[in-house]
């Protein structure tokens, strides 16, 4: 059987209304996918684990996630030269310091070696909705599919719970109820990042609309509309990278980020998971916490920084002569390099030089496992899901594995369906 490109590939991925189960680059100036240079992403194929193996990276996760809320409060408290230090932007830092409501939610990226005795992870990702569907009810339809065991039979309750409490506390924040609000989901116009929004709004029990980025506006500094509909919005998940947003100008060619930073201070929208999220976003805040060290933490949090977090800094000579390179707002593998014993082993394909021009996080050097498939042997990469449980703690979700055929995970990376 075909796992790349087969037409039960196709009858099952569409069947979930898996839109994004290729990927289609995007022609510049129109936007328009570019249907005949399609790739494949989701693999026709399920790959057994054991129900230990997720637990374990789950109760990991969670952990990790302990970690990452005492991280989250002590940046809101660092002054604007230490933020520039680890490479905040520096019209970010009002926002990180202002915005007060926790992180909804972030996707954790695990080096998790079992032969090797590896279990580290690599970075969170708090500001994305890639691989979300995927974990959270992706891999169960298709280990229906393959005659196998649901790897995770509560992530689908976790999340609507989750969801519905942290849209109730943004509501509570504007001093209305939810049912007075209108909420609205948008993210880029593309299948995988707006098909998951259509997705994710259907676990959301109150009204809510969806618009690609491009219908969000600004009525005259006073409130968030959609323009197609010119009605306004109250709460809004953007699923966008706030360091391009800060960048971003509208038709005139001014920027529209120091209005729309005006409308969150005077809390006339709450967007979720969006400068809090961002506090965790950058990859240096896993220097920060080497920079803190072991007594800064609790005995739980110190143990977990030691056993899961890797040794990171902003100085390459902090880590030796083997290390892995990643541009602090760096995304999917773009400008990553890897050096062993002095000498760059590995380079991603991908280097923009909006990402290379950045400055670099480094950090040590870890062997990733492989898995044999196809006859190929791909490098493997865990993602797991965390949640805020409505009390600032952090709650594990659904899990998921990446594969690469080169040494670094980036946009063109498969997803491995999952099954016990």
């Amino acid at each position: 059987m075909n796992i790349f490109n087969s037409p039960q590939r196709k009858r099952l991925f569409q069947s979930m209304k898996m839109g994004w189960y290729n990927f289609a680059p995007i022609e510049e100036g129109t936007g328009i996918p570019l249907t005949d240079q399609e790739t494949p992403y989701a693999l026709y194929y399920c790959h057994q684990v054991l129900p230990q193996t997720i637990q374990e990276i789950q109760q990991a996760s969670e952990l990790v996630g302990s970690v990452l809320t005492q991280v989250w409060q002590i940046i809101r408290t660092l002054d604007e030269d230490t933020l520039l230090y680890y490479g905040f932007p520096e019209a970010t830092i009002k926002l990180v310091k202002y915005d007060f409501l926790a992180p909804f939610c972030m996707r954790l990226d695990w080096c998790w070696n079992q032969e090797k005795g590896i279990k580290k992870v690599v970075e969170t990702n708090p500001q994305t909705p890639s691989f979300w569907f995927e974990c959270t009810d992706g891999n169960n339809k298709v280990a229906r599919h393959f005659g196998l065991q649901e790897p995770d039979l509560n992530v689908q309750k976790t999340l609507k719970i989750t969801l519905n409490q942290h849209v109730n506390r943004a509501a509570l924040n504007l001093g209305k109820p939810v049912t007075d609000c209108r909420v609205a989901f948008t993210a880029l116009n593309n299948a995988e990042d707006l098909g998951t929004m259509r997705w994710l709004r259907n676990y959301l029990e109150s009204k809510s609309t969806i618009l690609p980025l491009e219908y969000l506006g600004i009525k005259d500094g006073k409130y968030l509309f959609d323009q197609r509909t010119k009605k306004p919005i109250d709460i809004l998940f953007m699923w966008y990278p706030v360091e391009w947003l800060i960048h971003d100008t509208d038709e005139k060619g001014e920027r529209l980020w120091p209005a729309l930073e005006q409308l969150i201070f005077e809390n006339k929208i709450v967007i979720v998971n969006f400068g809090s999220a961002f506090a965790l976003q950058p990859k240096s805040i896993f220097a920060l916490i080497t920079d803190l060290g072991y007594d800064f933490f609790s005995n739980k949090d110190a143990g977990t920084v030691w056993e899961y977090f890797p040794k990171t800094s902003l100085s390459a000579t902090a880590i030796g002569n083997s290390y892995f390179a990643k541009p602090i707002l760096g995304r999917e593998g773009e400008g990553g390099f890897a050096v062993n014993s002095g000498k760059i082993s590995v380079r991603s394909s991908n280097n923009d030089p909006w990402y290379t021009q950045q400055n670099y996080v480094y950090q040590e050097l870890l062997e990733f496992p492989k898995l044999e498939i196809d006859g190929k042997s791909m490098t493997q990469v865990w993602g797991a899901w965390l949640y805020n449980n409505g009390h600032d703690k952090f709650i594990s979700g659904g899990v998921g594995i990446r594969l690469s055929e080169g040494e670094i995970t980036d946009n063109l990376s498969y997803w491995c369906p999952i099954g016990c």
